[in-house]
């Protein structure tokens, strides 16, 4: 090769001097970037790969519990008719005697399956009576609570150390659960 044609063109020898340096570092970055993603890639598949099992063991964890809150055992109450029965069958089994009992029900904010059911419930019975029967209520459904609880005393006259009380209670209720399957 002859040195002079590259010392005849100015041009030239700058060509011939940069291009291939910077064809050369071109490609070394590009490798560079191309081996780092694919680092990072096979990393975060290893990750998830270890998560995995943990997370469907989390997703069965959280179905087994979801199922028993969804009304799958025979005691859930699912309707406004059953919680009716309910309450008035845990009233009968104490010394609380209901009055008026009133159930609505509320649909869930946005549409959703989650509603609630709103027991309005007046009745009279000694101050014991009446924690009893909240606790009996409460108890046995993990979905039930009180909301808000009223208690006055009823005359001294009529009746001694009798109570008259108005209960409100809020039942979680499912109409199904979309996410049962896995991943």
């Amino acid at each position: 090769m002859d040195i002079g044609k590259f010392k005849a063109s100015r041009g030239r020898l700058i060509l011939w001097t940069l291009v291939p340096p910077a064809l050369i570092v071109g490609i070394g970055l590009s490798s560079f970037a191309l081996k780092s993603r694919s680092e990072w890639r096979l990393n975060r598949t290893r990750l998830l790969a270890e998560m995995l099992p943990e997370m469907v063991k989390s997703q069965k964890s959280a179905n087994d519990i979801l199922f028993k809150f969804d009304g799958a055992q025979s005691t859930s109450l699912k309707s406004e008719d059953e919680l009716i029965s309910y309450l008035q069958g845990t009233a009968a089994k104490g010394d609380f005697r209901v009055d008026s009992l009133k159930v609505d029900r509320q649909a869930s904010a946005g549409g959703g399956d989650v509603n609630r059911l709103i027991a309005s419930v007046v009745g009279s019975g000694r101050f014991r009576d009446v924690q009893d029967f909240i606790g009996d209520v409460t108890s046995e459904q993990h979905l039930l609570n009180e909301s808000s609880v009223k208690i006055t005393e009823a005359s001294r006259v009529a009746a001694k150390g009798v109570c008259k009380a108005e209960i409100t209670f809020e039942l979680v209720v499912f109409d199904h659960l979309k996410s049962r399957g896995a991943f």
